[in-house]
């Protein structure tokens, strides 16, 4: 229940908003949305968002029958994660709906202060074809200008591809890089949302370096032929 014990209204748009259109709270369904379930992944998506709030939001979702923590263990080790409850999982459409529409109308809203370059690399690793992978590691650097101004705004970045998962790793990991990708941030998310496609981009701003084997399949591997919202979801749906 949002502070101040809510808009005190019976409207059903009011006793939703008092539950999901809290700061920070649509993104962190995002999140558990997009199979993001423990703590530290989580906060990867919303790098922004002070750790102590988003236990405060998991913890009061959990108590309004959206999230629930579940015990897990991890070899030797048991800790927690979050999964989304039925009327949880039933908000998909919702996500879905807002991010569909700030696709198509929030785009003049955007600002240099949103290049956030830790947020897209996640979001990238999120759209990695794993499918797609060859059987060894890919590290690909990204030199990015114009991030944003922020803590987590970063000029360089690795993304590891490996048989067993994928990963975004903020400093040098020490493997050797078989490919970089440089030029503004701003193109790149253009190329992410589907607003340029990434054969213009790659003949614009944006710079491919390496092997080829490796630049000429990553369209395919980071889904950049295809448009978020259109193409492929915002919010991935419900595994079978």
């Amino acid at each position: 229940m949002m502070p101040e014990s809510g808009y005190r209204q019976f409207c059903p748009v009011a006793k939703g908003a008092e539950i999901v259109a809290t700061r920070w709270t649509p993104l962190v369904l995002r999140e558990l949305m997009c199979g993001e379930m423990r703590f530290n992944d989580i906060h990867r998506g919303v790098p922004r968002m002070s750790r102590s709030l988003l236990s405060a939001r998991l913890q009061q979702l959990e108590a309004d029958g959206i999230v629930r923590r579940v015990q897990r263990s991890r070899g030797n080790e048991l800790g927690s994660v979050w999964t989304l409850t039925p009327a949880g999982d039933a908000l998909r459409e919702v996500v879905e709906a807002i991010g569909k529409w700030g696709l198509i109308h929030g785009r003049q809203n955007v600002t240099g202060e949103d290049f956030d370059s830790t947020v897209l690399m996640w979001a990238l690793r999120r759209r990695i074809n794993r499918t797609l992978l060859p059987p060894h590691r890919v590290v690909i650097r990204f030199d990015l200008s114009g991030v944003a101004r922020c803590r987590t705004g970063l000029r360089l970045h690795w993304l590891v591809l490996e048989p067993d998962g994928v990963d975004v790793c903020l400093k040098d990991p020490g493997h050797p890089v078989d490919a970089i990708v440089a030029g503004p941030i701003s193109i790149l998310i253009d190329v992410y949302l589907g607003y340029r496609p990434w054969r213009e981009a790659v003949r614009g701003s944006l710079t491919l370096d390496g092997s080829r084997t490796i630049t000429g399949q990553l369209e395919k591997w980071l889904r950049l032929d295809h448009v978020v919202g259109r193409d492929l979801p915002i919010v991935p749906p419900r595994p079978a």
